[in-house]
This record gives structure tokens, sequence and C-alpha cells, in this order.
């Protein structure tokens, strides 16, 4: 416990610095339609009331996105006086003024609660990646990942904007921290855990569902390894408690929805059918935004995070690309230490956690949106945190070193 102390301080102090960075672009961030539809869906956690209601049924209210964002979006209204009696449906063939005047642009103190809800869930990230970053390596660390998170412009905006693109970040963060939990201790709790917070991440965004089978891979790579005796006996312990990882991420997020309930299989597969048919015709729609593979995915993600949205371009603009720069070298100093600390460590799990959802993103990047790439920004925030830490461990040691 006294080797959690400083981290844990260290996130509570991040915490507070980021969730008042956020409120304060919550009156001038300019408003998305998108705000509009996930405020509509506030009324997701009333119907929770009667999940086997027509309200439930197969249809487009239902396919566009996965509940949990809206289960949240209304939790927050609620808590801060609103109610989830909202705007009507914002219908994107038509522009402002004509939603405007049929209803569904929402009242501007829904607005506002629902981004605060957002504000709360983007501090959250920040804090939870100064806990990853300084348990791997240094609380220094620690800091500057949740500072660099803190002033890191696409995290204020998201930060600041009602949506789930906060929601699903924040629950890889915490998969991140309960997969190092796992390692450092292998029990089916924390492996349950793990599979739940997959499972909630998936109900966000969906994305997480296929992080939860990747996790699962990596299980039966560990049994490999532990059997030809190059692991540690942690490791066949770790990987039993991957493996069955997705039957549980998929059972929470089944749950979640009562929209599958009647079919589970069948419609969790129209879901993705339709993200991917939304995501075509983003880039057809907006030829631009069209991203053509994997490759031309990196292409965009390096433009966003390292010329248009950075910490450093935001001192100076000469000086942006140096953010992309340092995660970099942070993220060869976290391969480094997971050489050393061994594949079923918990900084292994970390990073398999929070590198294996960037490639999900890129994989999935077909519209160039930056809005997608928070959960990039927190794998950026980590590795700047872990090269931060690293360096602050080295320079203790030095200094003992030197006194001895």
């Amino acid at each position: 416990m006294r080797r959690m102390g400083w981290p844990l301080a260290v996130a509570a102090v991040v915490f507070v610095v980021a969730f008042l960075s956020y409120l304060r672009a919550v009156p001038t961030t300019e408003f998305h339609r998108d705000e509009a539809r996930w405020i509509h869906r506030a009324a997701f956690l009333r119907e929770l009331r009667d999940p086997r209601s027509s309200y439930w049924s197969d249809r487009e209210l239902m396919w566009g996105q996965p509940p949990l964002g809206s289960y949240v979006t209304g939790l927050g209204l609620v808590l801060q006086g609103r109610d989830t009696e909202t705007n009507a449906f914002y219908d994107f063939h038509h522009d402002l003024a004509w939603n405007e005047a049929r209803g569904a642009v929402p009242d501007p103190a829904d607005l506002t609660a629902a981004r605060r809800t957002n504000a709360l869930i983007g501090a959250l990230i920040a804090a939870s990646a100064a806990l990853i970053a300084g348990m791997i390596t240094h609380p220094l660390g620690g800091l500057v990942a949740g500072v660099f998170l803190a002033a890191h412009p696409l995290a204020i905006y998201l930060g600041s904007l009602a949506g789930s693109d906060a929601l699903v970040t924040l629950c890889v963060a915490w998969a991140a921290l309960a997969a190092m939990a796992l390692a450092a201790k292998p029990t089916w709790g924390r492996a349950i855990l793990l599979g739940v917070l997959c499972g909630l991440g998936g109900s966000a965004k969906l994305s997480p569902l296929l992080l939860a089978l990747g996790l699962s891979f990596y299980g039966i790579l560990l049994l490999i390894w532990a059997k030809w005796g190059r692991g540690e006996p942690r490791d066949r312990a770790v990987g039993v408690r991957l493996v069955p990882l997705p039957v549980v991420a998929f059972a929470v997020f089944v749950a979640s929805a009562p929209y599958l309930w009647p079919h589970p299989i069948a419609r969790t597969m129209t879901l993705f059918q339709f993200r991917a048919k939304e995501m075509a015709n983003q880039g057809t729609i907006w030829a631009d935004l069209r991203v053509d593979g994997p490759v031309d995915a990196v292409g965009r993600i390096v433009y966003w995070l390292g010329d248009d949205s950075t910490v450093l371009g935001r001192v100076n603009p000469l000086i942006g690309g140096a953010d992309l720069l340092f995660a970099a070298i942070g993220a060869v100093v976290l391969l480094g230490l997971v050489v050393r600390r061994g594949v079923g460590s918990p900084t292994a799990l970390a990073a398999v956690v929070v590198l294996g959802q960037v490639v999900l993103v890129v994989a999935g990047y077909r519209a160039d949106f930056a809005r997608y790439l928070l959960p990039v920004v927190l794998a950026e925030a980590v590795m700047i945190g872990v090269l931060a830490g690293a360096a602050a461990q080295a320079l203790v040691r030095r200094i003992g070193g030197e006194a001895r």
C-alpha cells in the first residue's frame, strides 16, 4: 500500500487539475450536432425500467450506438437536477435551424449538464493515466502523463463535449489498471473485473469487445511461453485467466443492452455492420475524410497528434511534433521494461491494453474525425509519462549512488 500512496496522491491532484481544465472549456466549446443525439438518447436510462418494452425494438435508434454512453448521459442529467425528457431526435439531413424549429436542439441547461458529465469522465481518464504511468515507473511520470492529458487540446475538447468518446477511453484506462492488478495477483475475481470493463467499454463504443479477444489471444501466448519453460509461474496463472475474457465481456455487453436480449449474436453483428456502413458513408459524403487503410490512418493520426492538436505545440508551434517523438521514445522504454520485468508482468499487461486499443483505432479508422483518437492520446500520455518516470528513476539512482 505504501507503493500506491504517492501514485494515488498524484492521481488525485491530476484529477482536480484536469476537471477544472475541462470545465473551463464547457461554455466555449462549439455546439456539435452529435451532442443533440446523445442528449436525446438520455431516455435510454428512463426506459431501462421496462427493458422488454417496444422502445428496445430493432430500429436505427438502437443501431446507431451501444447504450452505455446514453445511460451515463441520462444519469449525469438527473444528478444535476435535470431529467431525461430532453430534445427530439436530431435529423442530420437538415440544418440547425430546421432542427431547432422542431425541438431537436438541446436546452442549454441540458447541454451544459451533459458536458459537465464528460468533464468528470475526462478528469478520471487523466487521473487513471497518472496511475498507470506512476505505477509503471515513478510518481513524477504519473504527474507528467496526467498533466499532458489535462492540457491536450483534443482531451479538452472531448472533455467538454457531450458524447461517448471520453467514456470508452475511460473504460480502456480502467481496463489497463485492472490488467495490472491481475498480473500483480492473478485471481479469478480480478480477471472477471477486467472482462467486465471490456464489456462496458464495448457498451460504450464496441471496439473494447475486440480488445477482450486480443487479451484472450495474449493469454494463449502466455500459456505457450510458460509451457516452453521460458516464463515464470505467474505467466501461466495470468494466461489461464485471460483466455475466457471474451465470454465475460460479451455477457456484460449483452446484459447492458435490452435491444440485444432477443438475439444477442445476430443483433451484435447488426451493430458492427451498421457502424462499418456508417463509417463508409462518412468517407463517401466527405471524400477528403475517407481513410484508405491502416497506412493512411497512421498518416492522418500523425497529422492530428503531431501537428494540429499537440501540447507542446501550444507552447511553440515549431515543436508540436515533439509530443509524438517523446511518446515514441517512451514506447521503446516501455518495451525495455516489459523485457526486463516479464511478459506476464503488470507493465506488460498495461502495455497490451493501452497499445492494443491504439491498434484497434488504427484498424477501424475509416473516416478522418479527430474525436475518435482519444484512446491514442491516452497511450501518448502514458508513454510520455513512462519516459519521464524512467528518467526520474535513473536520476534518483544516480543521486543515491553518488551519496554512497
